[in-house]
């Protein structure tokens, strides 16, 4: 058996070499902490306008340069939603910003912005100029306080915005409304549920079950809080609940094609133990902190098991006691089912 991480956290060189996984990132992908912190765009039109319109969505204290302003900016000044330099650029207006916007499409200008942001350790990003960017901004499906993001590493920023429309019918409206109620019970659920695995075994099925739910919009605070209190031990004692094991097969093996039921255990499962033959695309379903292992000999059949099968089924009956969902992921067998084991 080989033990590792999930694919996207290591993917072993095999694997990397067969699988365009194994293609470095250009960008690391974060979000940047706007709030109450300086922003700065350079240029007062319409490309300048389609930024703020999604910077004015954050908290951040966003400062305009620019000789005058289109329509649009001009009403976001009047209504003091933005700062307006007036003056010509020098290098000082971006002191204290944690980031830049170069909109102004003017070459001879964006050689001096460049400049000054790397003298200042300021991240730049100038406007359909990748070359010059430190940073760039992805396709964006709005659902706050949830924001999913698409990038093609600035290689085709069109597929990126053809992929968010088609997640804008994949995600609905009401997960907005979901994480609002999630936010404002994060601290009532960490104060019931003392340790990281109940609170995560928590979080999963409710998330689960209401996604799953046709009245999703309709959840409130005290549908959370009543799950919660049947989740909870009444007992001063509190007892991990007996993890799950969950046996499946697949007959493909690309994560496209996949059974969403399959795919929703595979991204909530602990620890899963595959057929070496189950490609690195649908192991990359799984959470970044799962623990994957490999095996050779996956438990198929009702004859009498190998030794390292039997090995598996110690390893499944101890990990499962601790609490900890358990997933059997073979490759090409047909037969499906789903137990606790106790």
């Amino acid at each position: 058996m080989t033990y590792y991480r999930a694919p996207q956290n290591n993917i072993p060189d095999s694997a990397a070499s067969q699988n365009q996984a194994g293609e470095k990132f250009g960008y690391f992908p974060a979000f940047v902490k706007v709030q109450d912190k300086k922003v700065v765009i350079l240029g007062g039109g319409d490309v300048a306008a389609g930024k703020l319109r999604l910077l004015l969505r954050t908290h951040a204290n966003i400062t305009v340069i620019a000789a005058e302003l289109c329509d649009d900016i001009a009403r976001m000044y009047d209504t003091g939603q933005i700062t307006w330099e007036r003056q010509p650029f020098v290098d000082t207006m971006i002191n204290g910003a944690v980031l830049v916007f170069d909109a102004a499409d003017n070459p001879c200008l964006t050689k001096r912005v460049e400049k000054a942001a790397k003298r200042r350790n300021i991240l730049l990003n100038v406007v359909d100029k990748t070359p010059h960017c430190d940073f760039i901004v992805p396709a964006i499906l709005d659902r706050a306080p949830v924001m999913i993001t698409i990038s093609t590493g600035a290689c085709a920023p069109a597929l990126a915005r053809i992929l968010r429309q088609r997640l804008e019918t994949v995600f609905p409206a009401s997960l907005s409304h979901i994480a609002r109620i999630a936010r404002e019970a994060r601290q009532t659920v960490a104060t019931h549920l003392g340790d990281t695995l109940s609170r995560q075994r928590f979080w999963t099925r409710f998330f689960q079950n209401v996604l799953q739910a046709d009245f999703a919009e309709k959840i409130t605070m005290h549908n959370l809080l009543a799950d919660l209190h049947q989740f909870t031990p009444q007992s001063s004692t509190t007892t991990i609940p007996t993890g799950q094991l969950f046996k499946t097969s697949v007959s493909v093996n690309n994560a496209y094609d996949i059974p969403h039921g399959i795919a929703r255990h595979i991204e909530t499962s602990d620890i899963i133990f595959h057929d070496t033959a189950i490609s690195p695309e649908i192991l990359a379903l799984a959470r970044r902190d799962a623990a994957l292992v490999s095996v050779d000999d996956m438990p198929q059949t009702a004859g009498e098991p190998s030794e390292d099968q039997t090995a598996l089924y110690r390893r499944t009956r101890f990990f499962t006691a601790q609490g900890l969902n358990v997933m059997w992921l073979s490759l090409h067998h047909q037969r499906t089912q789903h137990s606790a084991t106790r």
